[in-house]
């Protein structure tokens, strides 16, 4: 392990950049786009510091050649460090108030419910159909610009591309994908357990009970919309219990599906009836936990059928397909590794490992596919299995955490450096393709940290008179009254919502909203001061870095749509889940104890991403927002950004 000094020392070095590879044009050098090839290579999640030990202990040979021969530099992501974010900010090389994602939760103002800031519905469905999706980011990815150039593109698993733009590039939709009903993906147990309403994710169990060793039950679909009510789609399951051999038949609108305990199932295909002759594809897989005492199987989000989408996820619509015609049956939901089935109890280690390993599989053979024929233009893709990883395995790498186990360290706790492992084994494979006229881009979103100590930070808005209750949750309520049960509006000013988020309860904004336009100056003021000398009832430790006032980091016309102050908590404190979704529980900050045990929402300065390039940058402190322009200066195309031409 080296010592901070080290790493900063090795990250001046790189971020200066080395001689470039042979053939590499100096930062600077006017190019034509004819016959140039630039590949985007994003990892979500990869951080700096642990690239840079790992790079000195000679585990990622591939990174180190290209730090050697180009440049290495950690990258400052956005403000907040969350991917829908920071992406959206590689992609149009603008802060966020030009592209309006500002978090992955967002409010209404005028009733204050919280709602999905990456799936945007239009309306919950139609009379006779499904959602009707709109954009959430809102000015033109790099690569729009390059299609429009003429030149080809091709973007593949880019988050917040989904629904795809209707543009001349290329596009498989990544983060942002919403599963057949809509949403980001919901699991389903069956089991013979008996389970408790008490217990997490007790709604997604599907109680089971088995008489000769057969077992009929649904696999629930899409909401089906009529003239005078909505209901779930479903279609018909049958299992047979082989005992002995620990095996299960699926028997599945006419196909039998072997699987045996431990195992997962191959793709499904399911046919719903949505009614008026139409019909709605989707693919799922199933897990087999247990056949007895007590049977269990998971099965996974029902997913957009690549070959017979029920709504458009990639751009031509027929790219989808294409894809499945090379591969085959592949994930389409924009989180496909269920981090909540884990978390949740109802998916062990090993299966969601193997459930990640497949994923990057199949985003490796989309690669090489396009690979093989790129011969111009734009290729962009980002792996994103590597954030999910980091998220819930944290905890192997601090000893100080709370909910750290020796026992689970020493079985996991290479899990982290693997996957980072097999990126370099994806790198190596990738620079066999990048020749003396290929910009090679190497970059990630933000990095990692250990979240210890969640903050409850509506309980410390009631608790310093920002905001009033009608009643106080009851002691069992350890979601503290979500969606803002208890709140007083008429006599709150100030609320927390997402993962980082503080809104002013302004007069003519919000629902109720009670501040005038002139007492706003001097909240704002009252809340940034009292935050940053916030510390930790527990430990005396500060809580918070520092508070950003969202006229001091964005500018554009959906800056009006951000949050007031946007919290920069300290390494190992972040936004508790029950905040996110406009709880209040008792007690200032809680142990997380969860194994989602790493993570980013803190200030964007304590966790920076990473940067390689084949190049020379002239930059030394290169951002997110320095991506895209790059990506057209290097193609000799230029269209206005935030960010700067890192050569």
């Amino acid at each position: 392990m080296t010592t901070r000094r080290e790493f900063l020392k090795h990250t001046i070095i790189w971020s200066i950049g080395l001689p470039v590879l042979t053939g590499c044009k100096k930062g600077g050098e006017k190019s034509k786009p004819v016959n140039k090839k630039v590949i985007v290579l994003g990892i979500d999640g990869f951080d700096p510091e642990i690239m840079q030990n790992m790079m000195i202990q000679g585990k990622l040979p591939n990174f180190a050649f290209l730090a050697d021969t180009g440049t290495f530099s950690p990258l400052a992501t956005s403000n907040p460090p969350q991917s829908p974010v920071a992406w959206s900010c590689i992609a149009t090389g603008n802060n966020p108030g030009k592209h309006g994602v500002f978090d992955f939760l967002i409010r209404h103002p005028e009733n204050y419910l919280p709602d999905l800031g990456i799936i945007r519905i239009k309306q919950s469905a139609l009379q006779f159909g499904g959602p009707e999706f709109l954009p959430p980011r809102q000015c033109n990815a790099f690569w729009e610009v390059i299609a429009d150039a003429g030149l080809p593109a091709t973007v593949i698993k880019w988050p917040v591309t989904f629904p795809p733009e209707k543009v001349k590039a290329r596009i498989l939709s990544g983060l942002g994908v919403p599963d057949i009903k809509g949403g980001l993906g919901r699991y389903t147990f069956y089991t013979t357990r008996e389970v408790k309403r008490s217990e997490e994710g007790h709604e997604k169990v599907v109680r089971l009970e088995v008489i000769n060793n057969q077992v009929q039950t649904e696999i629930p679909g899409p909401i089906v919309g009529s003239l005078k009510k909505k209901k779930i789609a479903k279609v018909p399951l049958f299992i047979h219990l082989d005992n002995e051999k620990k095996r299960i038949v699926l028997q599945i609108q006419g196909r039998n599906y072997d699987v045996k305990q431990g195992d997962w199932s191959p793709w499904v295909r399911v046919k719903f009836d949505v009614g008026l002759f139409r019909h709605v594809y989707g693919l799922c897989k199933f897990y087999l936990q247990e056949v007895k005492p007590t049977f269990s199987l998971y099965l996974t989000p029902i997913q957009v059928d690549p070959e017979a989408p029920c709504f458009p996820i990639s751009q031509p619509e027929t790219y989808a397909a294409e894809l499945a015609g090379q591969i085959g049956a592949y994930c389409t939901l924009g989180i496909p590794e269920d981090t909540k089935a884990l978390t949740e109890h109802h998916l062990s280690e090993e299966a969601f490992l193997e459930m990640c390993d497949e994923i990057v599989k199949e985003q490796e053979e989309m690669l090489w596919y396009e690979l093989e024929r790129f011969k111009q233009g734009l290729l962009a893709l980002v792996f994103f299995t590597t954030d999910r990883i980091q998220h819930i395995f944290w905890t192997t790498r601090d000893p100080e955490h709370p909910a750290f186990n020796k026992a689970y360290a020493r079985q996991y706790g290479k899990v982290i450096t693997e996957y980072y492992r097999r990126m370099d084994m994806v790198l190596g494979k990738l620079l066999k393709h990048v020749d003396d006229r290929t910009l090679l881009i190497v970059c990630s979103d933000h990095g990692f940290t250990s979240f210890r100590r969640a903050v409850h930070l509506n309980t410390w808005l009631d608790e310093n008179g920002f905001m009033t209750l009608k009643q106080r949750p009851i002691p069992s309520d350890t979601e503290g009254g979500p969606l803002f049960q208890y709140v007083d509006w008429k006599r709150t000013k100030a609320y927390a919502l997402g993962l980082g988020s503080i809104y002013i309860n302004l007069k003519g904004r919000e629902g109720q909203g009670i501040v005038t336009q002139k007492e706003y100056p001097k909240l704002i003021n009252a809340i940034r001061k009292r935050l940053v000398d916030f510390q930790d009832p527990d430990t005396g430790n500060p809580v918070v870095r520092a508070v950003y006032p969202r006229t001091a980091i964005y500018n554009g016309e959906f800056s009006e749509q951000a949050p007031d102050l946007v919290v920069g908590f300290n390494k190992g404190y972040r936004m508790s889940w029950q905040t996110a979704i406009g709880g209040r529980p008792y007690g200032l900050i809680e142990d997380n104890l969860q194994k989602w045990t790493g993570d980013h929402c803190v200030d964007p300065e304590l966790v920076p991403g990473i940067l390689f390039m084949n190049h020379k940058i002239l930059m030394k402190s290169p951002r997110v927002i320095d991506i895209a322009p790059t990506v057209l200066k290097y193609f000799g195309l230029s269209t206005a950004m935030d960010g700067q031409s890192l050569i």
